[in-house]
């Protein structure tokens, strides 16, 4: 048996608590040998962030050869490009992996996945597979129910590109056990949820419809990153991808939903304490960030919105703000005992949040429950938009038709004076000029 460095914390907590003594934490750590920290991979070291400027480099240089230079190549000279680009980067991969440089290693392949979009576009030029969609056709229902989207016109293209770098990045994954293919895979995945929204509703998946799709996506991010924390067993954390993806969306969600109804601002207060406790429970600073500036924003509505005509207000958020910083000098003092009393781990160790993936998934299934309410809502929004527009056309029309008829003279009526005088005394001739063969 070997002690972990989480052990060895408990053990520093216990003595804290009062559970046991000093002596008996020391004999417990006499009688296992400790084992050495878990040591994991720096994120912004100097040669990940070399490697890091040298893919975008490469990116950027592909992206803009491509751009410049499709319609001179061709579907069959892009293909061409991009087959002889990836076998490149697939060689470098393999050379990197012999050489044992795994952050090289899983670049290169990352650059080979990023290659596949380009050679899907090439090839369905080249063989003429799916129809180009309808821009103007595929924003709306095909019918009188939303069954009648033809999903397969408007997003056939889109879908089987990302099924494509799918493939290609779980086969990498696979191979290169590089953590960064989580980010690639949660990121399909949440189109694949986008796409799964627009199938059911009709295409309607705008405005506050978009907002609840978020909320799904961030729900079913977060609970997977809860799962890959729970079954980690080595230093790949490929967690912290997917509780990055489940911030964005939960960021993006909020503000689109708080644009849409101003009532749930109330909730940007609780959500900023459930945002922090989840930090503190599962270790992930990304949450604690996203809190602090939910936190701000519900600040920022109270003093701009609700107490902005109050004196005392501002009174009493410098209170506030001094009162948040002797807590957290609190929180630093007694870590140890609220980490042992409050912690995130369980009996085996493992990180742990109250209700677990089912009350992760919990704002998923709410999000949809208010899906069919949110396309209603965005139809009647449109309408209503659609409606103004028409109005505003029309008086804009009546009121240009009645200044066309100001300037018409009346029948009967002497011609205006200054209309049909000569020149004025003084003024210059104009003359036509004369015409020379």
């Amino acid at each position: 048996m070997e002690i972990y460095e989480d052990d060895d914390r408990r053990l520093d907590a216990a003595v804290s608590l009062g559970i046991i003594t000093a002596a008996q934490a020391a004999q417990i750590r006499a009688l296992t040998p400790a084992r050495a920290p878990l040591r994991l991979p720096r994120a912004l070291g100097g040669s990940v962030l070399a490697y890091a400027l040298g893919a975008i480099t490469v990116l950027i240089a592909m992206g803009w050869f491509l751009a410049d230079r499709w319609d001179y190549l061709g579907a069959g000279g892009v293909l061409a490009v991009v087959t002889v680009y990836g076998a490149l980067f697939v060689l470098v991969a393999w050379r990197m992996r012999r050489e044992g440089f795994q952050v090289a290693e899983g670049v290169a392949a990352l650059l080979a996945v990023a290659l596949v979009p380009l050679a899907v576009i090439a090839l369905n030029d080249l063989l003429d597979w799916l129809p180009e969609p309808n821009a103007s056709g595929c924003g709306r229902s095909y019918g009188p129910s939303p069954l009648f989207f033809d999903f397969w016109v408007c997003r056939g293209l889109e879908v089987t590109i990302e099924l494509a770098v799918l493939a290609a990045a779980l086969i990498a994954w696979r191979i290169t056990r590089f953590s960064i293919f989580a980010l690639v895979v949660g990121a399909v995945g949440m189109r694949f949820v986008f796409h799964l929204v627009a199938a059911a509703t009709g295409g309607q998946s705008q405005g506050s419809a978009a907002g609840w799709t978020w909320v799904i996506c961030a729900s079913l991010m977060v609970a997977s990153a809860y799962v890959a924390d729970r079954q980690r067993e080595d230093a790949r954390d490929i967690g912290l991808w997917l509780h990055a993806l489940a911030a964005v969306a939960a960021a993006t969600a909020s503000a689109m939903l708080l644009n849409q109804f101003d009532g749930f601002r109330q909730l940007l207060l609780p959500a900023a304490f459930v945002a922090f406790a989840f930090s503190l429970r599962m270790r992930r600073a990304g949450w604690t960030l996203l809190g602090l500036a939910w936190f701000v924003a519900y600040l920022g509505w109270l003093a701009a919105e609700v107490f902005r005509d109050t004196p005392v207000f501002p009174i009493v958020l410098a209170a506030l703000g001094i009162g948040v910083i002797v807590a957290t000098v609190w929180v630093q003092r007694n870590r140890e005992r609220l980490a042992a009393r409050f912690g995130g781990l369980d009996s085996e160790g493992q990180p742990s949040f109250p209700g677990g993936v089912a009350l992760l998934l919990l704002p998923a299934l709410v999000a949809a429950l208010q899906l069919p309410g949110a396309v209603e809502l965005d139809q009647a929004i449109r309408r209503d938009q659609q409606a103004q527009t028409t109005a505003a056309r029309r008086i804009f029309e009546r009121e240009r038709r009645e200044r066309a008829a100001d300037t018409l003279p009346v029948p009967g009526q002497a011609p205006d004076r200054e209309s049909t005088a000569g020149p004025a005394r003084g003024a210059v001739r104009e003359t036509a000029p004369v015409r020379r063969p």
